[in-house]
């Protein structure tokens, strides 16, 4: 029944999500001369999808679109029309050895960089991007570090077989990747905090965890990878990332296989459980949100170098 469901309301929203394309792409005509328009964007990030898929798919390894693109994979068939976000999951084991293989491989693929702790010392998280060098983006808060266009790769790793031991855990990567991400400002802004307690905080917040600066915290978040192992947890999860608390915590059973998914011209892996997946972050994720809540959440321009 519930897939009826969702068969009828994608159907309802493809109509609506066309129109919001299209005024979308109205409203960048007049975009500052240079910047790349979101559907620009989008399309440069696919093309790097697609070549890290391939590679997923030729050495065996497991990947899942995640969070706003399992949305757009589900809801849209592509894109949510308002963003540019690429999201993949990949358990760490297989993450490594997707990282071991662009190690040796990585010229084969002239125009992409790898940006992660080990590649960049100058790069603020811990998950690890796939960048298109031919572009640049300017961060509002951030100090520039070479990269241009990407996908995000969230690397999940074990968490626990209680559900306690693991929200215990996982709160703890929350902690800390939220003190990373304030140390590798560029200056103090309130952003996407809403709790008037929380903004109270968060500038004494700011000030130590400049103080102590993000290598600090790096080195925390790098010791709870691996620490639970992937294959053997119950719960799952990406955490030394974990930014949306319990709603970031899976099991790991509903990873454990997958289907193919259009995703614009192409199809890529979802989870063979992506509405528990899905509504266990997000709730009625077929529903459009309001129109003033439609708009992308990556704080930067991109151009063409």
């Amino acid at each position: 029944m519930s897939d009826v469901k969702n068969a009828k309301a994608a159907e309802a929203s493809a109509q609506e999500a066309e129109a919001l394309a299209q005024e979308a792409q109205a409203e960048e005509q007049g975009t500052e001369p240079g910047v790349l328009s979101m559907r620009e964007t989008q399309q440069i990030a696919l093309e790097i999808l697609h070549t890290v898929a391939e590679i997923c798919e030729k050495l065996d390894l497991r990947y899942f679109l995640v969070y706003g693109t399992l949305i757009g994979a589900v809801r849209h068939k592509g894109f949510i029309p308002w963003d540019d976000d690429v999201d993949i999951m990949m358990p760490r084991p297989d993450h490594d050895k997707l990282m071991e293989y662009f190690d040796g491989h990585i010229a084969e693929y002239s125009h992409l960089t790898v940006f992660n702790r080990k590649t960049c010392p100058e790069y603020p998280y811990m998950i690890t991007r796939i960048s298109d060098d031919r572009t640049e983006i300017r961060m509002e808060n951030e100090k520039p570090f070479g990269m241009g266009v990407f996908i995000d790769i969230y690397p999940y790793d074990g968490l626990g077989n209680d559900k306690k031991e693991a929200v215990r855990f996982g709160m703890k990567g929350d902690r800390l990747s939220s003190l990373c991400y304030q140390a590798s400002r560029d200056h103090f802004a309130i952003e996407t905090t809403k709790s008037m307690w929380r903004k109270a905080v968060k500038y004494p917040v700011y000030l130590f965890c400049k103080a102590l600066g993000k290598e600090r915290f790096q080195d925390a978040l790098e010791k709870l990878a691996g620490v639970k192992p992937y294959d053997t947890s119950r719960f799952v999860g990406c955490v030394i990332w974990l930014s949306w608390g319990v709603k970031d915590m899976y099991l790991r059973k509903w990873f454990e296989n997958y289907v193919y998914q259009p995703f614009e011209q192409y199809q890529f892996r979802i989870p063979a459980e992506y509405d528990k997946v899905l509504r266990h972050t997000y709730g009625d994720y077929m529903q459009l949100p309001p129109v003033e809540e439609r708009t992308g959440h990556h704080y930067y321009k991109a151009y063409w170098k």
